[in-house]
């Protein structure tokens, strides 16, 4: 052990050299060693000026340890300054402090690898700080915000030495990649390989195959963040254990990607235009069970977005045309031992190593999670001890199968953990899965009829995890695990009774979310957690008690339409309303205008006119004021699509009915719907009023509502000439989104905010043109980016850019065409009278020739001819 290496808590530098293949290229191999080593007098004389001390060099990388975190931050500082002055070298260095183990061969610990991934984040001459290095010291730092790294821990803060501005860090961002619970080992091969090969050109797609328990996921989800800079559109993990129904492939796809169904367009197609041009990775997770539909659905993606790159985890291939397969083997037997320990030690650190593992490793078949499991019973069992148990058992067990012989060692392994649990732990890890995509500790006491002790213990045994959110702790089961947990439930004859005890408590828990949104509170996190759970109830619901279905699909109306799941929730209210005929009055007029809501938003107005007509005779018929009130508002939204008059009476008489039944939440939103018609009409005071009685009964209730209105009030009052009022409004409601996330308003408030600039300050207005183009094109909202793209086509026109602004006019009728958008009147006005000054300023023949240039741009072309426009006329 080395004596000289500080201990306790230790800063820890790392720098890299940066383009040191560029350099030795272009300096030669004498000049470049010389430069190398004048950079190591340097780094090495300014950190032993503050008593850092060397712990490794590999190449042209250096490693010191700090016993204090200002000593690091000033030798980073002295030494950059130097390099930068001589010249030819610059490097990028990583601080972060933490409290490591000194073992034989140096420092050991995670803190070590986090310095090193932040340093290899930078680019040279930028010195990059952890969070724990910055609470430490008094210098001033840039902070940079939160980053994720490719180890896949944590989210943390970096914080920059100095104000230099340098292009963005290499971290892991546009992802949701999972934290893993331990970190990876013994795949470093294997890794190797699949990131080799997603990084040729001519492979999208790569399939990890093998059986349960290999660790395909593990090994699909590093590799994905070790190749993330090569997907600067993001990378996404979909996981599709909780799926059942391969028909909601893509549009789960969509839902991880927070991206909205397009009206009149099929999930493929939705997806094709949100995701046209983009380079991104989609991994695909646990896909077996739902081929041969995925694989044509994959297939379909693949072909409509060339950008797209996929990995696939499958226990077989997806045999389509393109797909590499990549079997994941079972660990060599160094890795094995190597796993075997580290997780061991993870239970028990005074685990030592007495060469029983070995043998151990090899009769589990080196499966990872074999290992995992075995690992978990070393604070009782020695490795000796494990073996003897153990080792009968296999033997008995892996011949009852006719399955994959490692499938078979993972059942046996499986099925020994589970004959060591007590009575009351085997009960509680059967009804565990019932459970899709995890489940709070509420539930699992709740529906599992045990207690936190029980559950305690099967966590640590490894036959349940833990995944911690921002909200309450979450846990879950393997897949693999999982299906042997539903086997032994159905043994039990109990499988029917967990069925409906999970569908009761998630029933209940909709009717919650839902009634707390009357009084404008609408929990969509809460819905959004527990989305997989509630799939599954309507699944039950649907085979057990059809009119349950009617309820929950009811209660989940509004999540479908807020998520843009528009076509999930027709067909599971459609399905639910055909088999439960009998269902209470007012549950079927609930699920008749939320099926009408969902056909609305798809341009389905034919559809949606059936429905809310049904939906409002039912309510009638039964005295039901609160769904007669829904349904009228349904009707008015309709109308005001074709005749606005129809639609003021139709949105007086829902106000009525919800006064009548005391419903504030939907008056309101009436209000806004009302609002919103007597702005299309160009009522702009009457839009004025309505607004800002909807904002004052919004304020402390419902943020997202408040930001909607307060935003709309912002293009009522621009609509009114009240600018200075608008912009205030709009600003307003801007950072309200911001502060929450609502992309979608914020994308439309951006725009308003940029019509209203448009004139006063052209160069503001195109950054908020951009801004809006941005979020809209990320959602696939289309209207909006359209708009947006008119505006910029004035401010080229009045830059002196007639050409862009015809050419960008043309891109806009196109598009409009295509989604069926209506323009308001002053909207056509405005587009007349840009128009009318490009075909002037260009002549006929030259603005007919630029129109015709931009009706056939592709969507990508359009919007980076929008984004190269500037608001200064062409010299």
């Amino acid at each position: 052990m080395r004596s000289d290496l500080p201990t306790g808590t230790v800063t820890f530098l790392f720098t890299d050299v940066e383009g040191s293949t560029s350099l030795l290229r272009d300096l030669g191999a004498e000049a470049y060693a010389d430069a190398l080593a004048k950079h190591r007098r340097i780094v090495r004389e300014a950190c032993e000026a503050e008593h850092g001390v060397e712990v490794d060099t590999q190449g042209d990388a250096l490693f010191f340890a700090f016993p204090t975190a200002p000593g690091a931050l000033a030798a980073a500082s002295s030494f950059t300054v130097s390099l930068e002055t001589s010249g030819q070298i610059r490097v990028r260095v990583g601080i972060h402090t933490g409290t490591p183990l000194v073992g034989d061969e140096g420092y050991i610990g995670h803190d070590v690898h986090r310095a090193a991934r932040i340093a290899a984040s930078g680019h040279g001459g930028q010195v990059l700080v952890s969070a724990s290095t910055a609470s430490l010291v008094e210098t001033e730092l840039t902070d940079l915000g939160e980053h994720r790294f490719k180890d896949l821990s944590a989210r943390e803060r970096v914080f920059q030495l100095g104000d230099l501005e340098f292009p963005k860090l290499k971290s892991l961002y546009q992802t949701n990649l999972p934290v893993p619970a331990t970190p990876f080992l013994g795949r470093e091969r294997e890794l190797g390989d699949v990131v080799s090969l997603l990084g040729r050109d001519d492979v999208r797609l790569c399939t990890l195959t093998g059986a349960g328990g290999t660790g395909k996921t593990r090994l699909a989800v590093q590799a994905a963040a070790e190749v993330a800079e090569l997907f600067p559109d993001g990378t996404f993990w979909v996981p599709l254990a909780p799926l059942r129904d391969p028909g909601f492939v893509l549009a789960t796809v969509a839902e991880v990607m927070e991206f909205r169904e397009q009206a009149g367009q099929s999930p493929l197609e939705s997806l094709a235009t949100a995701l046209a041009g983009k380079a991104m990775l989609l991994v695909l997770d646990n896909a077996e069970h739902l081929l041969p539909a995925l694989a044509s659905d994959v297939a379909a993606l693949a072909a409509a977005v060339p950008t797209l790159t996929f990995v696939v985890t499958s226990r077989e291939r997806l045999r389509i045309a393109g797909e590499h397969a990549f079997p994941v083997a079972t660990l060599a037997d160094e890795d094995a031992v190597r796993l075997f320990h580290a997780r061991a030690r993870a239970v028990d650190p005074t685990f030592s190593s007495n060469g029983a593992e070995q043998q151990l490793c090899q009769r589990l078949d080196n499966l990872p999670l074999a290992l995992e499991l075995a690992a978990a019973r070393t604070a009782l069992l020695s490795p000796e001890q494990l073996l003897e148990r153990l080792g009968g058992r296999l033997d008995v067990l892996t011949g009852e199968r006719d399955t994959d012989p490692r499938q078979q060692t993972l059942r046996a392994t499986i099925a020994w953990s589970h004959d060591l649990l007590s009575m009351d732990e085997q009960q509680a890890f059967a009804r565990m899965s019932v459970f899709a995509g995890g489940c709070t500790l509420e539930a699992a006491e709740q529906i599992c009829e045990s207690d936190l002790d029980t559950f305690q213990s099967l966590l640590d045994k490894s036959l349940i995890r833990r995944r911690d959110l921002e909200s309450d702790p979450r846990i879950w089961m393997l897949e693999t695990i999982r299906e042997f947990a539903a086997e032994q439930l159905a043994a039990s004859g109990q499988a029917e009774r967990i069925a409906r005890r999970h569908l009761a408590y998630y029933l209940a828990f909709a009717e919650d979310v839902d009634e707390r949104r009357k009084v404008g509170d609408y929990e969509l996190g809460r819905i959004e957690q527990e989305r997989d759970n509630l799939r599954s109830a309507f699944d039950t619901a649907i085979a057990l008690d059809p009119e349950q279905a009617l309820e929950l699909a009811a209660r989940l109306g509004l999540y479908w339409n807020r998520r843009g799941l528009y076509r999930e929730g027709r067909q599971r209210l459609a399905a639910a309303l055909a088999a439960a005929p009998a269902a209470r009055a007012s549950a079927r007029a609930r699920a008749l205008s939320e099926a009408g809501n969902l056909a609305l938003w798809q341009a389905d107005l034919d559809a949606a006119e059936q429905l809310g007509r049904e939906a409002l005779g039912l309510a009638r018929e039964n005295g039901d004021r609160s769904g007669s009130a829904y349904a009228l508002n349904l009707l008015g939204m309709i109308a005001m699509d074709r005749d606005s008059s129809a639609a003021v009476e139709l949105f007086e008489e829902s106000l009525a009915e919800y006064e009548a039944a005391g419903d504030e939440t939907g008056r309101l939103t009436t209000l806004q719907n009302l609002a919103a018609n007597a702005l299309a009409r160009g009522d702009n005071e009457l839009a004025i009023s309505l607004l800002r009685e909807r904002v004052a009964g919004t304020r402390g209730r419902n943020t997202y509502s408040l930001a909607l209105a307060i935003g709309l009030l912002g293009f009522a009052l621009a609509a009114n000439g009240e600018s200075e009022e608008a912009r205030q409004s709009f600003e307003e409601s801007l950072e309200i989104c911001r502060v929450h996330g609502f992309s979608r308003v914020e994308a439309e408030v951006l725009s308003g905010l940029a019509d209203l600039m448009r004139t006063a300050s052209p160069s503001n207005a195109l950054e908020y043109y951009r801004e809006s183009i941005e979020l809209a094109w990320e959602m696939g909202y289309l209207a909006l980016v359209s708009l947006c793209l008119r505006g910029i086509a004035a401010i080229a026109l009045a830059g002196g850019d007639a050409r862009d602004a015809a050419t960008l006019l043309g891109v806009f009728a196109g598009l409009v065409e295509r989604i069926a958008a209506i323009l308001s009147p002053a909207e056509k006005e405005d587009l007349d009278a840009t128009t009318a000054q490009a075909r002037e300023a260009l002549g006929n023949d030259a603005f007919n020739a630029a129109w015709a240039e931009g009706c056939s741009l592709s969507f990508d072309q359009a919007v980076d001819l929008a984004l190269s426009v500037t608001a200064i006329a062409p010299r």
